[in-house]
This record gives C-alpha cells, structure tokens and sequence, in this order.
C-alpha cells in the first residue's frame, strides 16, 4: 500500500512539472515567435519610411497627373498626384432629392442613379498622401425623418472607406475626411 502511495505522488510531481524548465521553455518559444514577426513588422514600416524618403508614393495607377512643387512635405522637389479610377457608392434608407460629392471644385457623382440603394458610380479622385476633404450635400422631400447616408469609396489599388453621416431636418452639409 505505501508502494502505491508513493507512486501516485511521485506521478503526481511528474505530472506537475519543473517550474524552471516549463519557464525555459515558454522563454524559448516566445524568442522564436519574436525574431520572425519582428522582421515582418520592421519591414513594412521600413517600406513606408523609404516610400517617405524618395518623396513619392508610387501606386502603380495610370492616369491623369499634376505636379506640385515644393511644400512642407516635399520641400525637395516635385511630388506627383494622381487621379485614380474610383467606385463610389452611396448607401441610404430614405431616397435622397439630391447628392452632392465635391473634391475641390469637381463634383464626384456626376450622373449617379439615386432611384436605388445603394447606388453604384465609377469616377476619378485625386489621393492625396495628406488625406482627401470631400464637401458632401444632400437634401430629402420636406417631411422626411433624420436618416443616414453612407458614402463608401473604392479607389483602384486601395482599401475601401465608408464615412456615415446623419441628415438635420430635410438637408446634409458635410466635409468628410478620407486617408489612404
């Protein structure tokens, strides 16, 4: 009976383990998790840094292209913009009269359908590496209720962005703010 005894605590400590080795090897699987996502994070950051550095941004987009010289960002020389295919698409419960969507003077939705939700454009905007103002104005039929409308954009080549904003009365006059 003592034999038993003793063997149930001794399978007991075995089953437990030795602190200073299971730390050891906890130390040792987080040291080899570590150095590999150290160089995957390290890496994309040096990426963005080198993108910074050369003072352009290169996307890989055809299109139109305007030079701006100088500035706080590029002091050095030149930095080009360019106008990048985008899918804009307008989300709302209640049909709006009118949408409006400016990037400066230009109006983005030139044509948009707004019988449906969600109503679907293909146009063009300028991504700026400081972040894209777009002036956003909507009115609805006298009577209707606050509602949201959800303006998503899909530039070729990038992330889709989605801003919502609530109507005040029969009307909405918005800057939205898009960063890529």
């Amino acid at each position: 009976m003592l034999t038993a005894k003793v063997a149930a605590t001794t399978l007991m400590q075995i089953m437990r383990g030795f602190p200073p080795i299971q730390i050891f090897l906890l130390g040792l699987a987080f040291g080899l998790l570590a150095f590999p996502l150290t160089k995957l994070t390290t890496g994309a950051a040096m990426h963005a840094q080198e993108t910074e550095a050369h003072g352009h941004e290169d996307h890989g987009h055809e299109g139109e292209e305007r030079v701006v010289k100088g500035g706080t960002d590029h002091p050095e020389g030149e930095h080009r913009h360019v106008e990048v295919p985008t899918l804009a698409r307008l989300r709302y419960a209640h049909r709006p009269l009118s949408v409006s969507l400016k990037q400066g003077d230009e109006e983005l939705l030139k044509g948009m359908d707004l019988s449906a939700s969600p109503a679907e454009l293909s146009t063009a905007i300028e991504i700026s590496h400081e972040g894209n103002d777009l002036i956003l104005t909507a009115t609805w039929p006298e009577g209707t209720p606050d509602t949201a409308l959800t303006v998503e954009l899909e530039p070729d080549g990038f992330e889709i962005h989605r801003e919502t904003r609530w109507s005040s009365g029969s009307s909405l006059d918005e800057v939205l703010t898009f960063t890529w």
